[in-house]
């Protein structure tokens, strides 16, 4: 009997011994498989701008069902003053046993240049006064100072009063794109007077022949003037012929690549594409930069009524908004009543028109049908060299003719 309590304290002995042992084993298992977990707060990968910053999200950890958190260390690489990719490491020791977790932040520009006006946003001056842009500064969270990336557009036509847009515009190296405007506005009693003084304009051109006898009479006379060209398509006499003017000292200015109404007074974004296209078609042709235009019909024209109600009020605005000098005329030659139009009539009609009080911006054309207007140019030239005028060929710095818009 004794010997069977012995056999069975023995057994529950080692069933002891067994239990505790396989308890050993297995939180020493646990132990050595169970590892710390961190869980981040907030997304795996972030993107933040340079001027939102990063805020760290921080994260948790546990071991087991612990929470051991207060045990977690961030080590942060983010400058969010710099564009980049990043990276947050966090790590956790707890019972010899160490976890990491890694975030990825995006650091992006998404802010434009931030644009400074010298001088401010609003600038008065005489007219006749000479408009020299004040500048800019322009700074950039990440290129630092761009003001030599600034670009200006916009014509201030100093010898017409009104108020004139100067737009510029900067974009940075993640295409961050700023613009600020500049209001000069033209106003007062003129500082000076330009007299006596002539521009001699021809639209309608280049003509393989007119345009030939033409440039004949200005290089013979040694006299300047300024072409107003349509399209003259790939002829290559007609691109020499325009070459040969600007070697002369002479102004290549746009009329339009269509002279039709009804397509280029349709609407202010046809008109500005047809200009556009042939300044583009002269930058490649004959790289000149086409600085100064004439509306077909001139800024006084009634016809483009026909085709869209106030678009002479817009256009008038916009050529100037996108850069371009604009001018009319205040002397008609009248070749342009007809074709043909007699010598003495052309001759008559720039004497009964010039001042030598002011200066003159004479209407021709040399257009195929306008050969007496080249039979009738050298008189005129000889005329006003004898009444004391000189000849001008338009430059930014020429005054210009603005017609009193009807549409």
């Amino acid at each position: 009997m004794k010997d069977k309590k012995k056999k069975s304290l023995r057994f529950k002995i080692l069933l002891i011994i067994l239990i505790l042992f396989v308890l050993a084993g297995g939180v020493f298992a646990f132990y050595m498989y169970t590892t710390p977990q961190i869980t981040l707060k907030g997304d795996k990968v972030m993107t933040v701008t340079m001027k939102e910053g990063y805020s760290e999200p921080g994260a948790t950890a546990s071991f087991s069902f612990h929470d051991i958190s207060e045990h977690v260390r961030i080590d942060s690489q983010v400058n969010d003053d710099k564009v980049g990719t990043y990276k947050v490491i966090y790590t956790v020791d707890y019972l010899e046993k160490t976890a990491t977790a890694e975030r990825t932040v995006n650091v992006i520009d998404k802010e434009p240049p931030e644009i400074t006006l010298t001088d401010g946003e609003e600038i008065t001056i005489r007219p006749g006064s000479k408009y020299e842009d004040p500048g800019v500064t322009a700074v950039d969270d990440s290129d630092g100072d761009v003001s030599d990336k600034v670009t200006a557009k916009g014509f201030v036509d100093v010898f017409n009063k009104g108020d004139y847009e100067v737009t510029y515009t900067v974009t940075d190296s993640y295409d961050n794109t700023a613009t600020a405007v500049r209001t000069v506005t033209v106003k007062g009693e003129p500082v000076r007077e330009i007299k006596g003084i002539i521009y001699l304009t021809f639209d309608d051109g280049p003509s393989n022949e007119v345009t030939a006898d033409i440039l004949k009479t200005l290089e013979k006379e040694k006299v300047p003037a300024t072409f107003f060209v349509i399209d003259y398509g790939s002829d290559e006499k007609k691109i020499d012929l325009m070459k040969r003017a600007l070697k002369d000292g002479c102004t290549i200015g746009i009329h339009g690549y269509s002279h039709d109404y009804s397509k280029i007074y349709s609407s202010v974004p046809a008109f500005m594409d047809n200009i556009a296209t042939l300044h583009d078609k002269l930058q490649e042709d004959l790289d000149y930069d086409a600085f100064v235009m004439r509306f077909p019909g001139g800024g006084s024209n009634t016809v483009s009524k026909e085709y869209c109600k106030g678009i002479m009020t817009d256009l008038t605005k916009e050529v100037q908004k996108e850069g371009y000098m604009y001018t009319d005329w205040n002397v008609d030659s009248t070749d342009a009543s007809g074709n043909s139009v007699p010598v003495k009539t052309l001759i008559r009609s720039v004497k009964a028109n010039c001042d030598p009080e002011t200066y003159n911006i004479i209407l021709m054309h040399d257009s195929d049908a306008k050969g007496t207007t080249a039979k009738a140019l050298p008189k005129i030239i000889k005329w006003a060299k004898k009444e004391g005028y000189k000849f001008k060929a338009i430059s930014p710095q020429s005054p210009t003719v603005h017609h009193k818009v009807n549409n």
